[in-house]
């Protein structure tokens, strides 16, 4: 199979503000090659916790760091603080102690403005619901946050149609979201999350929609991200068997790690 950069026309950052077409680069360096993300801490949590205002305590200073090429599956029983963990290392929610670092970067005391900039620019998020605009085309869907970056509409449907190609949806790009299979639509999604072609990737139970055969095929797009392009890929998952798939696992219980192993 073809390098996933090769097939996405990136390198380092997808696009650089010039047009790049599906296999362009094809020939280059193949999967596992060096990558300038990869293997440098591009996320890190600092003994987060994460309390409501009295109420129970959903995360208890939970520690991780997560580097360029990882693919880390976080496990636990329902109510055990995947999501609190995941929402957190998004930038999402504000731990009640602790520190979340991006790329070295301490986020504690930004703005909200300032987050958000954050997430646009560095972050790709993926949900069990695909969230696509049912008004919108997949092309259309895949450009908005692209748009949002300054990037010309021509320019930014371009870079859209090539993630999608990518992804193999070229040939679906002007079909509406109600078009699509639950598999495609979640592609749709997963080229959305990648559009500003982020350093971090977080998916929160993103296969809990689909069948066995399309879960499985989304669980390797997610695995060839991490490793073809050196992005530091998270996800929260109840399927134990998916999760034997990454090449680390975290597992929570009441809300503390309790377990965090490489695998493979």
């Amino acid at each position: 199979m073809a390098d996933l950069r090769d097939r996405l026309g990136c390198c380092d950052r997808l696009g650089g503000g010039g047009r790049h077409h599906s296999g362009a680069a094809r020939g280059a360096a193949g999967p596992g090659a060096d990558h300038p993300r990869r293997g440098v801490s591009l996320l890190e949590a600092d003994s987060i916790s994460r309390r409501l205002p009295e109420g129970p305590v959903l995360l208890s200073e939970a520690s991780l760091a997560v580097a360029g090429g990882e693919f880390v599956a976080i496990t636990g029983p329902s109510g055990s603080g995947k999501s609190s963990l995941l929402y957190l290392l998004g930038l999402l929610d504000r731990p009640s102690s602790g520190r979340v670092l991006l790329q070295g970067q301490d986020t504690t005391g930004l703005t909200g403005d300032a987050l958000a900039a954050l997430r646009l620019a560095r972050f790709g998020f993926v949900f069990q619901f695909h969230f696509l605009l049912p008004e919108f085309s997949a092309l259309d869907n895949v450009a908005i946050p692209i748009r949002r970056t300054g990037l010309a509409r021509a320019e930014a449907r371009d870079k859209a149609q090539t993630i999608l190609a990518g992804l193999g949806l070229g040939s679906d790009s002007a079909k509406m979201p109600d078009q699509l299979s639950g598999g495609m639509r979640q592609r749709v999604a997963i080229a959305r999350a990648l559009a500003n072609d982020p350093a971090v990737l977080l998916a929160d139970e993103p296969t809990g929609n689909l069948d066995t055969k399309n879960a499985a095929a989304v669980f390797d797009i997610f695995a060839e991200l991490a490793r073809d392009a050196g992005r530091a890929v998270v996800i929260v998952t109840h399927d134990a068997e998916l999760a034997k798939r990454a090449t680390r696992r975290v597992h929570l219980v009441d809300g503390r790690i309790v377990s965090d192993a490489a695998q493979g």
